[in-house]
């Protein structure tokens, strides 16, 4: 399981960079559409359509990166009640009601892609399907998140059954940011 979970960082690491990368590019992107638009009177027609795949594919690593950090939104309503075995047992339902989600939308999106695939982007500068527009980042995100919980849901099944358990067993966003060797700025 260590591999997994290096692997499993080292994607997120990736995911977070791509990220990164991606909301530079539409802010980027965003402005030199209003430079065009106000000071040239000359708009890019495929901005706003760029900018949404972008923000798609932003969402989609962001929500993964956070299936991966255990960082999405959770209502501990009943949960702050209980404790020990109960409360891990209802750690283990919910994730394997996420689990069940993830599994069925991994086997209807492939279908979903294909019928969307029927039309096309409007503007862009190359013809996407929109089914690869719009989905695609989604089953992409699927796919990471499946491999997470059930990366998770090994774990949740050995503290339940009393099994000892690694303390550093969540994945985490190590050395995103360190020191360059020569000491000088820093290192992605």
């Amino acid at each position: 399981m260590r591999l997994i979970k290096r692997m499993l960082e080292e994607i997120m690491r990736v995911e977070i960079l791509i990220g990164a990368f991606l909301i530079i590019a539409m802010v980027v992107i965003m402005v030199l559409e209003v430079v065009m638009r106000y000071v040239f009177n000359n708009s890019i027609i495929w901005v706003q359509e760029f900018v949404i795949l972008v923000f798609i594919w932003i969402t989609m690593l962001g929500g993964s990166a956070a299936s991966m950090t255990k960082t999405h939104v959770t209502i501990t309503t009943f949960s702050q009640f209980i404790s020990g075995k109960w409360k891990i047992g209802l750690q283990l339902l919910v994730s394997l009601v996420i689990l069940g989600v993830l599994v069925y939308l991994a086997m209807n999106l492939p279908a979903s892609i294909a019928i969307q695939n029927k039309t096309h982007t409007s503007s862009m500068p190359i013809n996407i399907a929109k089914g690869h527009y719009y989905s695609s980042p989604l089953l992409f995100a699927v796919v990471l998140m499946l491999v997470t919980e059930v990366y998770y849901i090994y774990y949740e099944v050995r503290l339940l059954l009393g099994k000892a358990i690694p303390d550093d067993y969540v994945l985490q966003l190590r050395g995103f940011l360190r020191k360059n060797t020569d000491g000088k700025g820093v290192a992605v």
